[in-house]
């Protein structure tokens, strides 16, 4: 069984996607980041950079619990668990970590700044709201 800690946020719904995906059981654990529980001292052991989502897997590698945090790290450690969703030949498998490390460290964050910007930021930024939508 996998602890999902959990809030709707994209980096969340990959990862229930590929739960999904794949069958794995889970469950989720809602971390409320809009009241702060990701500061919590107890999911800081889990994830110490107090970001969604992150996992224990009670079955590790070893058959003992293993925390992981970050999306992509937690993507990478569930299809080499399952064998799923990574293809086992060297082209392939970098073909999809190529892909994942773009949306990582592009697409991903690009999101998250058009979400702040035009819905949370306190104070409207016509250059920052603009550039996103070219």
């Amino acid at each position: 069984m996998i602890d999902l800690y959990y809030w709707p946020t994209p980096n969340g719904h990959k990862v229930t996607i590929f739960l999904e995906e794949t069958a794995l059981k889970y469950k989720i654990v809602p971390v409320d980041i809009r009241k702060g529980e990701q500061f919590a001292s107890e999911f800081l052991k889990i994830s110490p950079n107090n970001r969604m989502p992150a996992i224990v897997d009670h079955v590790g590698p070893d058959g003992k619990p293993l925390a992981i945090f970050e999306s992509g790290a937690i993507l990478l450690y569930l299809a080499e668990k399952t064998g799923k969703l990574m293809p086992s030949d060297t082209r392939g498998k970098y073909d999809v970590i190529q892909w994942l490390m773009f949306q990582m460290g592009g697409v991903g964050p690009m999101f998250g700044q058009r979400g702040h910007f035009v819905r949370a930021a306190p104070e409207k930024i016509p250059y920052a709201i603009d550039s996103l939508h070219q």
